[in-house]
């Protein structure tokens, strides 16, 4: 009991810390993307980049600490309505520059995928079988490594070329 939702809420902390830290490292992408969806003459401030990217951060945290706390559950409720809206909006306007919802690794526009993931949170937030809270420490373990071995996974490319660039600074100093 208790394997399937700390694996989803450990899912959605991955993706959640994925795109939270491609976000706060390459904020410009995403603040580009909404600027073509808004027609603004510049784009929103790195600032707001920023700050959802904390918000999704901390989400990823308390997803796997702290289900039930009225917080997470509105931070999950507000930011998958907002993932939502902005991929319906992307989708109906025809956005074609990048999102950049994972940093500039991204090259998909606003749109269904955007609105699945805003469904998958809203869900998350809102049916009670989706989260777990009383589960066993082999559980909670299973679920933080699944939290941290996605991101590593999805980054795996940049992770590569930062080691071996590492490295190949080390043979030349030594």
């Amino acid at each position: 009991m208790g394997v399937l939702p700390a694996v989803l809420s450990a899912l959605l902390a991955a993706a959640l810390l994925s795109s939270g830290a491609g976000k706060l490292v390459s904020p410009h992408g995403l603040a580009e993307a909404l600027g073509e969806l808004t027609g603004a003459r510049r784009p929103p401030p790195v600032a707001l980049v920023r700050a959802v990217a904390a918000a999704e951060i901390a989400l990823a945290v308390l997803a796997v600490f702290g289900q039930e706390h009225l917080l997470t559950l509105l931070l999950a409720a507000l930011l998958g309505t907002g993932f939502a809206v902005v991929g319906v909006l992307g989708r109906l306007r025809a956005s074609s520059l990048p999102c950049g919802c994972f940093g500039r690794s991204g090259s998909r526009s606003f749109g269904a995928w955007n609105v699945l993931a805003g469904a998958a949170i809203l869900a998350w937030a809102l049916v009670p079988a989706l989260r777990e809270t009383a589960y066993d420490q082999a559980v909670l373990l299973l679920a933080l490594n699944t939290a941290m071995f996605v991101p590593v996974w999805a980054n795996r490319r940049h992770l590569i070329v930062f080691v071996r660039g590492t490295m190949a600074r080390e043979r030349t100093e030594t």
